[in-house]
């Protein structure tokens, strides 16, 4: 809602600036005005200026394309001198690459793509891949325009960094232009090359790289090579920035086409992804969906998921969860093969004292219908309740939340608390950058003797603690109904938020934990029965079963009928998982 008024307040700014400088008001009202837009649209932007892709072109264009309009007016209204002249040129030239940002951005795009770790391809990708220092270096050169009509030394100045841009705008344009039509034959020959038999492929918006790094360990000790796919450019470089392994923007159909070369047999998907389906149609090769966490969401019983010729699942409850919710998917589609990222979970004494307890809260979810998640407005509750008793506190709220305002102002209030608590009482609670950067979700479980969480993967994986845990409910269904909808919930200490009293009760169940045998029947129907001595094999094996099983692609070759419009940049907005 801020950034919408912000919008509308840089928008007007702009067009009342333009409507003083035609209509004959004050020379210099019409600049203050634009000066005060541009300043807004910086403002505003912020850190996309300082990020990496072109996503930023023609970010408010409009309200840039009236004030350069207006700063030429101005200059003009003061008389075209040796002194003006400058300002006016500078403000014409911005006006014209203002309005072809956009398409010059797609030529750029067309031209270059994320290809990193993949031998045989020297992709170094462009300047224009900086585009948001081109648009901040047009904004500064229209400032000095402006400031032009009044100061003669700032129009030549702001003349100079126009120009510049466009030389370097040609440069790239030129660049890109001559690199299109090699582009998609020397990544394929590469990939032919590369030999992979197995593709990782990858669909969502902003953010969803976290999906794919619940299983980067895993995928890089495969015995067999893999390459990573990603549909979007955006998120393909912010992959490209989280392993070492090979991987590949493929943003139109035709580069997923072309990326289709002999050798890969087995595709494995992260999560339920809306592009999922273009991928799929390549029905020669094996296609997996692992998803990327154990939970009785809805995302993990999604229908969707019957389109895939086998479906990894880490224990029977993934199995039953489809057929409780009446999706009807043949049983030889599942196999198990455990939780491969929980074998570093350290198992907890019977004997060990309740010292620290890891709240780690889930998103609100793409919609309601998936909003489990205790953090807005249960969370300062439920660390003060923590507290109260005496205990440290890790606290970890999903990545998600940090997208949200609501979420990141109870994040903001749970911080204060711990760090008020820490200096008073000198108990060390581990939070911010140091439980969601410096320390992994399995560091933070090893680091607890508790857990407090909601529905989602996360008490799931905590099962392969043995460790006792907390279940927040924020609806207001009965206990019965709410356990039939999420069986995990047998096996915690249920707080219901809207019942007074119920979250205390619950936390006296982690001190007086009574659910130790009802949580190790629990681990092995959701995490799988198998031995802890094999249990990080299991997903490989089952990976290399299925290589071996597959035969040898036949080439992809790009056809000329396949759709090549399409630009998946400037939005990336494809709705990824709900976990």
């Amino acid at each position: 809602m801020l950034t919408q008024r912000r919008s509308a307040a840089v928008t007007g700014a702009a067009i009342v600036a333009l409507l003083v400088a035609a209509l004959g008001g004050p020379v210099w009202l019409s600049v203050a005005l634009g000066l005060a837009t541009l300043a807004g649209v910086v403002g505003t932007l912020g850190a996309r200026l300082r990020a990496r892709g072109t996503g930023v072109l023609g970010a408010y264009a409009p309200a840039r394309a009236m004030v350069a309009a207006a700063v030429a007016v101005c200059a003009a209204r003061q008389g075209l001198d040796g002194a003006t002249v400058p300002a006016a040129g500078a403000a014409a030239l911005v006006l014209t690459g203002t309005l072809l940002e956009q398409p010059l951005g797609r030529v750029w795009r067309a031209g270059t793509r994320t290809v990193v770790n993949l031998p045989g391809v020297d992709l170094a990708r462009p300047l224009a891949q900086r585009a948001g220092l081109g648009v901040a270096t047009s904004v500064l050169a229209l400032a000095l325009a402006a400031a032009g009509v009044y100061v003669p030394a700032a129009g030549p100045v702001g003349l100079a960094l126009v120009l510049g841009l466009a030389v370097a705008a040609v440069l790239w344009t030129t660049s890109a232009v001559r690199r299109r039509p090699t582009l998609r034959p020397t990544i394929a020959a590469a990939l032919e090359s590369y030999g992979a038999p197995v593709m990782v492929y990858l669909t969502g918006p902003a953010g969803t790289e976290y999906q794919l790094g619940v299983w980067l360990d895993q995928l890089a000790a495969l015995e067999e090579r893999v390459v990573i796919v990603v549909r979007e450019g955006r998120l393909a470089a912010k992959v490209a920035t989280m392993t070492t392994l090979p991987v590949v923007a493929a943003p139109t159909l035709a580069d997923l086409e072309a990326v289709h070369v002999p050798g890969f047999r087995v595709v494995l998907y992260v999560n339920n992804g809306a592009k999922n389906g273009h991928n799929v149609r390549y029905r020669e090769l094996t296609h997996v969906q692992l998803l990327h966490g154990e939970s009785d969401k809805p995302s993990s019983y999604n229908p969707v998921a019957a389109m895939f010729d086998k479906i990894f699942v880490a224990g029977q409850a993934g199995i039953d969860r489809y057929a409780s919710h009446g999706i009807d998917i043949p049983p030889e589609k599942f196999v198990i093969v455990g939780r491969p990222q929980v074998a570093g979970i350290t198992a907890g004494s019977v004997t060990s004292p309740l010292r620290t307890v890891l709240y780690a809260p889930t998103w609100t979810g793409f919609n309601q219908d998936n909003n489990f998640g205790s953090l807005d407005p249960g969370g300062p509750a439920i660390v003060k309740a923590l507290l109260g008793r005496g205990w440290n506190v890790v606290f970890r709220p999903h990545p998600y939340s940090l997208r949200d305002a609501r979420s990141l102002a109870a994040i903001g209030e749970i911080e204060a608390l711990l760090a008020a608590d820490a200096a008073a009482s000198g108990r060390v609670h581990r939070y911010g950058d140091e439980a969601r950067v410096e320390m992994s979700i399995i560091d933070c479980f090893n680091a607890s003797d508790a857990l407090v969480s909601d529905v989602s993967s996360v008490p799931a994986d905590y099962l392969y603690s043995a460790k006792p845990f907390v279940i927040a409910q924020v609806d207001d269904r009965t206990t019965e109904d709410f356990v039939t909808e999420f069986p995990l919930a047998r096996a915690a200490y249920i707080a219901r938020l809207h019942e007074p009293g119920s979250l205390d009760r619950a936390l006296d169940g982690l001190a007086h934990d009574v659910l130790r045998e009802t949580r190790e029947a629990t681990r092995v129907y959701y995490l799988g029965d198998i031995p802890r001595e094999t249990y990080a094999s299991a997903f490989a094996n089952a990976v290399s079963a299925l290589v071996a099983a597959t035969p040898r692609a036949a080439s992809g070759a790009v056809d000329p009928g396949v759709d090549d419009t399409h630009d998946d940049d400037p939005a990336d907005d494809e709705a990824g998982e709900d976990d």
